[in-house]
């Protein structure tokens, strides 16, 4: 898949932005806070609907519009199709192709994104959550479908919170917990499903990337035991009914996927607490770069951003990136203040934007 033209008007700082994109590679630079981010942010926005780095949506929206919109030509199977959001207030509007998107699926079939930003590596730092949400993001860049089962599981734990929380009988409660236990475990399969077919491509790009011999491993970490979603959803039944007393005192439910963790390991120790700065950023270039490299073995080609490519990645590691990218067939969005990093890019298929005071400018022509 592959951005040919982007339209963006009211979002964030952005001004009048009407470009067109179809090269590979695309080097967004310019000085700190001029809004190279945002451009980045929009194009992150139509491929996922979500915030590229934690803002609310209606913070999405420009200080002086009233509405931000973001559109674009996507290719993909030698088939252009226009792609728009519009964000007014606190409403968002889709459409596909001039027509409004009611099911997802049919709308993420042709565009989707990879990203690597500063904050990423809290994947391998910070709380299992974090970490779930990269595995169950990378489960929906490969299969679109996986958003439905992270929503229908998230619905219905939900609704047995609430369940707890009311003081429901038993007999609803165990309405709940076959539904949780059917759901849970195909979540679960869903998610080591995505992490076997991550392993290999991530422990060859990091091979690459990291420039030294360390043997990264990522193990998924549940209380739910069997070797297929049958056996998973009886093994989480079983908890569910065990934990019971400790659910209804605490109001909440204590087993499922939605405490489960990936364990990441350099050498056999946990790179939470043992990795260096620049082995997480080893290993979270690695999760990121196997997920495109994964995609490609499938014949898929999600886009790929990279923002803030100068504060992330020495010489070495940029180099190797570049080198591993020109390897990859997607479309590559790099935010940078020095364009010098990417010149290995093949200037053929590059295009250069300069950022300036939310102003974008192609400079390559």
């Amino acid at each position: 898949m592959r951005v040919e033209h982007l339209t963006v008007e009211g979002f964030r700082n952005l001004s009048g932005v009407d470009l067109p994109l179809g090269r590979r590679f695309v080097v967004v630079s310019g000085d700190n806070a001029q809004g190279k981010t945002n451009l980045v942010g929009a194009i992150y926005l139509l491929a996922t609907l979500k915030p590229l780095r934690g803002h609310r949506t209606r913070d999405l929206i420009g200080w002086e519009a009233d509405r931000a919109v973001v559109s674009a030509g996507v290719s993909h199977d030698d088939f252009v199709r226009q792609y728009r959001i519009e964000l007014e207030g606190s409403k968002r509007t889709l459409t596909l192709d001039s027509s409004a998107v009611r099911d997802l699926e049919p709308y993420f079939r042709g565009i989707r994104a990879v990203s690597f930003t500063p904050s990423d590596a809290q994947i391998v730092t910070s709380e299992p959550k974090i970490r779930r949400a990269w595995l169950d993001r990378a489960a929906f860049t490969a299969r679109p479908s996986h958003l439905y089962i992270v929503r229908r599981y998230a619905r219905l734990l939900e609704q047995k919170s609430a369940a707890l929380r009311t003081h429901s009988s038993g007999a609803v409660l165990d309405v709940f917990d076959e539904q949780l236990a059917v759901a849970g475990a195909d979540l679960i399969t869903r998610r080591l499903d995505i992490l076997d077919e991550l392993a290999g491509p991530v422990a060859q790009v990091h091979d690459r990337v990291a420039g030294q011999p360390e043997q990264l491993v990522m193990r998924y970490r549940t209380r739910v035991q069997g070797d297929d979603t049958a056996a998973r959803a009886d093994s989480m039944r079983q908890l569910l009914g065990d934990s019971r007393a400790d659910e209804v005192r605490r109001q909440r439910t204590l087993v499922g996927p939605h405490l489960d963790d990936v364990r990441m390991e350099l050498d056999a120790h946990a790179a939470r607490s043992f990795g260096s700065q620049g082995q997480v950023r080893s290993i979270v270039l690695a999760l990121k770069l196997g997920e495109l490299l994964a995609a490609h073995e499938r014949g898929d080609q999600p886009l790929f951003l990279f923002d803030d490519v100068s504060s992330e990645l020495d010489a070495s590691r940029t180099g190797r990136l570049v080198e591993l990218l020109s390897e990859v067939d997607a479309q590559v969005f790099a935010t940078t203040t020095d364009p010098s990093q990417l010149r290995a890019f093949p200037a053929a298929d590059t295009c250069q934007l300069r950022v300036s005071g939310g102003s974008v400018v192609a400079t390559d022509v």
